[in-house]
C-alpha cells in the first residue's frame, strides 16, 4: 500500500527530512500582516516577521481553509492509496478541523484518509511525523502505524519558553500588570501540554534554570520510558537552543538530540521572539 503523510507549516520540518520523505506534504496556513497574506514558510520569515512587528504593523494568522485540504487531499489520491493527515492539538489550531471537514467533503474519502490531532504541536508534531516515516520505509502496514500513532499522542512532551511576556497578554493568557512585573523581574514561563492544553508548567528567572527544569524533566522521562528523541526549536535563538542540546545531551546514550528548524512564523506570532522549545518521546514504543 502506497501511503503519503500530510501535515501543517505548523511543524516546519527541516529540508533534509523531507528531501529523505518525499511522501511527505504540507498544507500551508498563513500570517497577516496589514491585511496582507504571506503563505507559512514560503513567503515569509520570522526576520522579516519580527521587522514588521517593530514598525507598528498589526499581524495575525489564518488557517488553511477546507478547499485547500481537498485539493491536496484529490491530488495525493490520485497517486496514493491512502492519506494520514497528522496536525498541531485542536486547543492550538483549527486546521485539524479543516482538514476533517475537507475528509469528509470527498466523496469516499473516509476509507482512505486518517485525520489525526496528534495532542501536541510543532516539533512534538514533527516528532511523530519522522517515527512514522522511519516506520513507513521499515514497511510497517497502515493498522500498524494508526496504532504507534495512538501511543505517542499520549507518550510525548513539549515544553516552550516565552522570553517576551507582553506575547502571553496579546494572546490573553496573562494580564498587562502581570506582563509588566514579569518583564521586570526578567520571569520566564514554560508552557507545556497538559490533557492537550497549553499551561504554564513553570516559572525560571535564569537560564541555568531553565536548562536544569528541562534536564531534570528529561531524566523523569527517561526513568519511567526509557530513551527519548529530543527535537529543539527556537525563535531567533539559536545560541540558547544549542547550549539546550548540549544540557540535555548529559543523558548519554539515553537520549538522540537533533535541533530543528526555526519555529514557524505563525506559531512565532503567539510565542514571540528569543524562545526555545524542546520536545521529546520514547524511542521505543509499546502497542
Amino acid at each position: 500500500m502506497k501511503i503519503a503523510i500530510v501535515t501543517d507549516s505548523l511543524t516546519n520540518l527541516r529540508e533534509e527530512d523531507l528531501q529523505k520523505y518525499p511522501f511527505i506534504y504540507y498544507a500551508h496556513l498563513n500570517v497577516v500582516v496589514d491585511d496582507k497574506s504571506y503563505i507559512d514558510l514560503k513567503e515569509i520569515t520570522n526576520d522579516q516577521l519580527f521587522r514588521f512587528i517593530d514598525e507598528g504593523a498589526s499581524y495575525s494568522s489564518s488557517l488553511p481553509s477546507p478547499e485547500v485540504f481537498v485539493t491536496l487531499y484529490e491530488k495525493l489520491l490520485a497517486e496514493y492509496d491512502a492519506i494520514i493527515s497528522l496536525h498541531c492539538t485542536e486547543n492550538v489550531s483549527g486546521t485539524v478541523n479543516s482538514a476533517r471537514i475537507a475528509r469528509d467533503t470527498i466523496e469516499g474519502a473516509k476509507e482512505k484518509i486518517t485525520v489525526i490531532d496528534t495532542n501536541t504541536a510543532s516539533i512534538g508534531v514533527e516528532n511523530i511525523v519522522i517515527k512514522v516515516c522511519e516506520l513507513l520505509e521499515q514497511g510497517k502496514s497502515l493498522d500498524e502505524l494508526l496504532e504507534v500513532i495512538e501511543y505517542y499522542r499520549t507518550h510525548g512532551q513539549l515544553y516552550l519558553t516565552i522570553n517576551d511576556l507582553t506575547t502571553l497578554v496579546r494572546t490573553g493568557r496573562i494580564s498587562k500588570t502581570a506582563s509588566r512585573i514579569g518583564n521586570l523581574l526578567h520571569i520566564k514561563p514554560i508552557i507545556g501540554f497538559k490533557d492537550a492544553k497549553l499551561e504554564v508548567m513553570s516559572k525560571v528567572r535564569t537560564k541555568k534554570r531553565l536548562l536544569k527544569w528541562m534536564l531534570e524533566r528529561l531524566r523523569h522521562d527517561i526513568e519511567q520510558s526509557g530513551k527519548q528523541v529530543v527535537r529543539i526549536t527556537h525563535v531567533n535563538s539559536i545560541d540558547l537552543a544549542t547550549e539546550l542540546k548540549h544540557a540535555l545531551e548529559i543523558c548519554g546514550d539515553k537520549v538522540d538530540v537533533f535541533i530543528s528548524n526555526e519555529i514557524s512564523s505563525v506559531m512565532a506570532i503567539h510565542f514571540g521572539r528569543g524562545g526555545v522549545g524542546a520536545s521529546w518521546m520514547p524511542a521505543n514504543y509499546s502497542v
